[in-house]
């Protein structure tokens, strides 16, 4: 799949499990991360790596000559940041970024970022969360669809009495982030050339493996609706 693709396919599996419109600029970023490992090293990764290296060492030249002007919160979340470049700069394409593991890593640590980053709104930490996962060109082709999408969820979320699944705290961003790059794994196993999803074992998810994972959707989804009722 495109970029396209997978937007698009990322909302649609995402959409049901969102407990707020806003929570759409966190599903898409976490569908568009996985292929950060593709041609786009050379300029998105390089760049997060550029600026996180940078705030690194900021950091660690605090720390040695300012102590009393270092913090380690800040030194926690370069780092974090930097993790999140490294992942796709040594990996091939469909390798390390298209695993439940890097799922794990990513989302756990993207998801931290952005709730920190929420002390100024969810929207605007989403958003960030799309600028460190893409490019200029690219941003400007994701918004518009975010934001239509958002306008979508907007008018469901005011014609129901509650979401499907209300989460809260880090979880709100962390959650998003995971089932976005889920639909990048499942996507991508889609097509004939199959997703090593489950690194370090050596077993390629491919059509099959897709279709159970979109089948188990719906009765998640038929589960979720049923209890409701």
């Amino acid at each position: 799949m495109n970029w396209k693709g997978h937007t698009i396919f990322g909302i649609i599996l995402g959409l049901p499990f969102l407990s707020s419109p806003e929570q759409i600029f966190l599903l898409v970023a976490g569908a568009l991360y996985p292929d950060l490992d593709h041609e786009v090293k050379s300029e998105i990764v390089n760049r997060g790596l550029y600026f996180a290296g940078a705030l690194v060492l900021i950091n660690i030249l605090l720390y040695l000559f300012k102590t009393q002007y270092f913090d380690m919160g800040f030194f926690v979340v370069s780092a974090a940041v930097l993790i999140l470049y490294l992942i796709p700069h040594f990996a091939n394409h469909r390798g390390i970024t298209h695993t439940f593991l890097s799922l794990i890593i990513v989302s756990s640590i993207l998801g931290f970022l952005t709730y920190k980053l929420a002390i100024f709104s969810p929207i605007i930490s989403g958003i960030i969360a799309l600028i460190m996962v893409t490019n200029y060109k690219l941003l400007g082709k994701v918004i518009p669809i975010c934001v239509f999408a958002w306008m979508v969820a907007y008018l469901i979320f005011s014609n129901i009495q509650s979401p499907l699944i209300n989460i809260s705290g880090m979880y709100y961003y962390i959650i998003p982030i995971a089932i976005g790059y889920l639909s990048h794994i499942v996507g991508d196993s889609l097509t004939p050339t199959g997703c090593n999803a489950l690194y370090p074992i050596k077993h390629k998810f491919y059509k099959r493996e897709a279709m159970v994972f979109i089948g188990l959707w719906f009765l998640i989804i038929f589960f979720f609706v049923a209890r409701s009722i």
